[in-house]
């Protein structure tokens, strides 16, 4: 046997190694969260509003706001076997509806100040409207005023 061919077996076996790690390290995902369970999550932030989105003090800690959202997550897996979701996964995709609804919220707000004929903007979705009454008026406004502005400056330039 050549050197040639014992670097080229060498290499293989090199490869092979490497893709077999590759394919270990490779994470398993989770199912994307679906509508339903979006607003059943959205529902359950609501009801336990004062814990999350309380301000820490002696009532609010860290260890309760945790122990709701594994409360929360425990629902939400009772109501979705199929998926298992933890406490950290539903505090992420809190966030996430948060931002897209804050995001969804000034679109239609926008397109519900605009002049002229046209169809009327669509209906916001009950996930949406759910965050909203958790986000609460005073927040979403704030957002809803700077997103305004935004695009007069975009109109007027």
């Amino acid at each position: 046997m050549s050197v040639i061919a014992g670097w080229s077996n060498y290499e293989g076996l090199l490869t092979n190694i490497l893709q077999t790690q590759k394919m270990e390290k490779k994470r398993n995902r989770k199912p994307n969260w679906t509508e339903e369970q979006g607003l059943l999550l959205a529902q359950l932030v609501n009801e336990h509003k004062g814990m999350l989105r309380g301000k820490f003090g002696p009532t609010v800690t860290s260890q309760g706001k945790r122990r709701a959202w594994d409360t929360i997550s425990q629902t939400i897996n009772a109501s979705f076997p199929l998926v298992v979701r933890t406490g950290d996964d539903c505090e992420k995709r809190w966030y996430v509806l948060q931002s897209k609804a804050k995001d969804e919220i000034a679109a239609h707000k926008r397109e519900s100040s605009l002049t002229g004929g046209g169809p009327p903007a669509k209906r916001l979705s009950q996930v949406v409207n759910t965050v909203f009454q958790v986000l609460g008026h005073s927040e979403v406004r704030t957002l809803i005023h700077t997103s305004m502005m935004q695009a007069l400056e975009v109109q007027q330039r």
